[in-house]
């Protein structure tokens, strides 16, 4: 993310699925060239891909999460945590929203949207790193090394 204009939003996060847009986020650091180098603008790139897909796709890959493990915890409990992100970010989630609700009567909070974008983005980097992801950091560094490519 660069110098555009972010807005504050608080998503509730199940823990499972916190641990996996971590552990996801790092994966990726290491497979996708493309990734951003913060996990705030890796978030960003998960809900801004999400949103750019048919609604009907988003509802089948809803589906196909329904049962996922990351949104079982017996443990911990969930939580509501705040992300600086992009203006165009919220804007193209809320789109994505309105036509879930208008063409096939999804009514979903913006935290289930990230939930649901936060599984899909975390299969795809599995299928990139071509094995289970890594276990999610403790903490996050703000700038953590990338992988650098071979010379």
């Amino acid at each position: 993310m660069t110098s555009q204009t972010t807005t504050p939003v608080g998503i509730y996060w199940k823990p499972g699925v916190w641990d996996l847009a971590r552990s996801a986020y790092i994966a990726d650091l290491d497979t996708d060239p493309d990734s951003p180098g913060s996990f705030v603008g890796w978030l960003a790139q998960a809900l801004e891909v999400h949103a750019k897909r048919s609604p009907h796709k988003r509802a089948e890959l809803a589906a196909a999460g329904e049962n996922h493990p990351a949104l079982v915890s017996v443990t911990r409990k969930s939580f509501n945590k705040k992300h600086d992100l992009p203006a165009s970010t919220i804007e193209a989630v809320e789109d994505a929203l309105v036509a879930d609700r208008q063409e096939l009567g999804r009514m979903l909070a913006r935290s289930a949207f990230a939930q649901e974008a936060v599984i899909a983005a975390a299969e795809a980097a599995r299928r990139r790193l071509g094995r289970d992801l890594p276990p999610p950091p403790q903490k996050l560094s703000n700038r953590p090394p990338r992988r650098r490519p071979a010379r």
